[in-house]
């Protein structure tokens, strides 16, 4: 795209010569004989750099540059770049010109390799643009439709990538031409509803290597309540921390170039086997890297206060949230269709795709989000919890005869589904599921129904749909589960707060037989690792205990025994924490 250059000079002999010179080079050049034909010219066109003598009959060189600097920002809030020539080394104009931000002087006579070296170098800084209003970093979807008659139908989109009260600054694929009117509808989700506005495409900066056109928009007319929610999201933003957002932008360019790469791969390679092994070649180094990503912004937010935490988790959802819907678990922790405590779906999406041979999708992008939210560790840390709850069950059954078991949340139940599938349940036994969703039970209820009857034989089974809450109001309820050999609280006590984990507790306890046990499972706060990823950009948020919190629990049950306290270690899976209380 060829540059344009204002040329001003009062010799006519000088505007001829610079004139042909940087024609010969490329430029398209207009030029003035004073400053008054400079202001006429810079109404009517649009120029990429403007040279100007200082010393002019009328109108000087910085009189002309300080008024088309007025008159231009005005119109188009841009500082065009700026080569002052003077014969004077000691002129006072040097010094208001450089008030004017004119960085570049050409002293007569000058070489003009000099003089091009300079003019090449102006040409290929990136303009400066003023800031009329304070500008935030954001990122929020835009659809524009073009309103004047010249360009009927003219449509496009693009992602606002810097906002103030008087403009934004928008990056599209469709290079839209400049001073035209648009409608502009910008998208403030998840924070607020959408607005709708006329705006000015006052310029227009295009990378043609890479297909995307960056845009200046002024805003024409806003109306009362949109300038309010305008206000209001300027405010939110003025106080992102800049590391943050350098983070934000790295994380998403990252995930970008994968995706990007991963589709180019698709559209020549449709079979499964071939998808999955370009994958996996690739894959540890893929996600290290992402958990460096999620694990630096974990870092830098955990110690925001609610309302910084909640200004930049607004920021992080809408520069990744696009990318991480990609994938059909995310989708679901996002979505959360079931409300999320005790999920049985993510449960079953987690321990069914587990592991470096099972990916679920058709897109490579797709397979490898899954597989990523799958096999983060606190997705390890559940399927460990899983087979140790198996190997509780059979150690309860087999140190008592007729043993009773009750799950507290039960969700899938998958720990006794797997048992019986596997034909280890050989002794009566008695299994009471209490969860707070119907579908979790109507989901165990399904997967009974497919077992052999003889490997199910030595089990009855209660489903029990009821809050949990209910436990500690409802006596009838508590007569229900009481003797138990066994009870254990899964995926519970992670999403309550420490007077209700307390008091339960307490209620859970009391329905033990003599030498049951109570395990109750619950979040390490000191394990946090990839909540940047499915708490703060999924927003699938855990209460996190402490074992002195745990421990706080137990001191409200009279006469226990301490020795009959313990926490059960683990070698690897250690995200949870697992109280183990017998009565004694």
């Amino acid at each position: 795209m060829q540059k344009n250059i204002l040329v001003i000079d009062d010799e006519q002999i000088v505007l001829k010569s610079i004139k042909k010179f940087l024609e010969g080079h490329g430029y398209g050049v207009e030029i003035a004989q004073s400053g008054a034909e400079a202001l006429e010219k810079i109404q009517k066109e649009k120029f990429d750099l403007i040279i100007s003598d200082v010393r002019m009959p009328g109108m000087s060189g910085v009189e002309t540059l300080k008024e088309i600097r007025e008159k231009y920002q005005e119109q188009n809030n841009i500082k065009i770049p700026t080569i002052i020539i003077t014969g004077y080394s000691s002129d006072e104009a040097q010094d208001q010109a450089a008030d004017l931000g004119v960085v570049d002087f050409l002293y007569k006579p000058f070489e003009l390799e000099e003089f091009y070296k300079t003019v090449k170098r102006n040409l290929e800084t990136k303009p400066v643009y003023r800031r009329a209003h304070p500008r935030v970093t954001v990122s929020f979807l835009a659809d524009i439709n073009i309103k004047d008659s010249s360009y009927v139908g003219l449509k496009a989109d693009g992602e606002i990538l810097n906002l103030s009260e008087g403009g934004f600054c928008l990056a599209t694929k469709t290079q839209l031409p400049i001073n035209s009117h648009t409608r502009i509808k910008i998208d403030f989700s998840p924070i607020k509803a959408p607005i709708e506005v006329d705006a000015l495409v006052v310029w227009v900066d295009p990378k043609e290597e890479k297909n995307i056109f960056y845009c200046g928009f002024k805003f024409l007319e806003i109306e009362e309540a949109q300038d309010g929610i305008l206000k209001e999201i300027l405010i939110k933003y003025l106080f992102l921390d800049e590391r943050f957002v350098s983070l934000a932008k790295d994380t998403e360019i990252h995930l970008r170039n994968l995706k990007n790469k991963l589709d180019e791969f698709d559209k020549k390679n449709s079979e499964e086997q071939k998808r999955v092994d370009f994958i996996r070649k690739d894959k540890d180094t893929v996600f290290s890297m992402l958990d460096k990503y999620f694990n630096n912004a974990w870092v830098l937010i955990k110690n925001f206060d609610r309302h910084k935490h909640a200004i930049h988790q607004a920021y992080y959802r809408q520069k990744l949230l696009r990318l991480f819907l990609c994938a059909e678990t995310n989708r679901h922790v996002v979505e959360k269709p079931l409300g999320y405590p005790g999920d049985y779906n993510m449960m079953n999406y987690i321990l069914n795709y587990y592991g470096d041979n099972k990916y679920l999708g058709e897109p490579s992008f797709e397979k490898l989000l899954n597989n990523y939210t799958c096999n983060i560790p606190i997705c390890f840390s559940n399927v460990k919890r899983k087979d140790f709850f198996k190997e509780k069950i059979l150690e309860t059954m087999n140190k008592k005869d007729n043993a009773k078991i009750a799950s507290f949340g039960s969700g899938p139940a998958r720990e006794l589904i797997e048992l019986l599938k596997e034909g280890k349940i050989a002794k009566p036994l008695t299994f009471k599921c209490l969860d707070l969703e119907q579908k979790a039970l109507d989901y165990v209820k399904s997967e009974m129904g497919k077992i052999d009857s003889k490997k199910k034989s030595m089990l009855t089974i209660a489903y029990i749909h009821r809050d949990i809450v209910a436990l500690i109001r409802d006596s009838n309820l508590r007569e229900e589960f009481k003797e138990c050999d066994l009870i254990y609280a899964s995926g519970l006590f992670d999403y309550l707060k420490l007077n209700t984990a307390s008091r339960l507790t307490k209620e859970l306890y009391g329905l033990l037989a003599k030498d049951g046990e109570l395990i109750i499972c619950n979040a390490d706060t000191n394990y946090a690792s990839h909540r940047a990823y499915y708490e703060f950009l999924g927003g699938w948020v855990l209460v996190y205990k402490t074992k002195e919190e745990m421990l706080g629990w137990v001191k409200n049950i009279d006469g226990i025994d301490n020795t009959n306290i313990k926490f059960e270690e683990f070698k690897d899976g250690n995200h949870y924490l697992f109280l183990n209380i017998k009565k004694g």
